[in-house]
């Protein structure tokens, strides 16, 4: 990782969030103080994110959504870049995130299906 490496994450999550208007204005306030560029998508079912900068901004960006216990166990994938990927920060509401256009499909209120476990040394 270079000095001024750029930190690259994407997550994503089913949660039910009824209330992403308002959660989408606290989000956005606070990429845009840390400078953050991408994009984070919310809806009633969940949130996805594709964020870039300064490991230090976007790690303080991670651990603040993290003090919503709806997010306590994102855990975002990780790459670096020299620069910034990202032109903008968006942060908008969607009516889904997975468009499938049927909306008593509800990702939200699934079980999760078991994780793999991480292949070993």
């Amino acid at each position: 990782m270079p000095n001024n490496a750029v930190l690259n994450i994407s997550s994503y999550k089913f949660v039910g969030l009824p209330d992403c208007h308002a959660l989408r204005e606290r989000l956005f306030e606070r990429a845009a103080a840390l400078d953050l560029k991408g994009t984070v998508l919310l809806a009633e079912e969940g949130i996805n994110l594709f964020l870039a900068g300064p490991a230090a901004s976007v790690r303080a960006w991670v651990a603040s959504l993290k003090e919503d216990g709806r997010f306590a166990d994102l855990a975002p994938k990780e790459s670096w870049s020299e620069a910034v990927p990202f032109k903008k920060l968006l942060v908008k509401v969607k009516p889904e995130i997975i468009r499938m256009n049927h909306p008593s499909i509800r990702p939200d209120a699934l079980p999760r299906a078991p994780a793999l476990a991480e292949p070993g040394p």
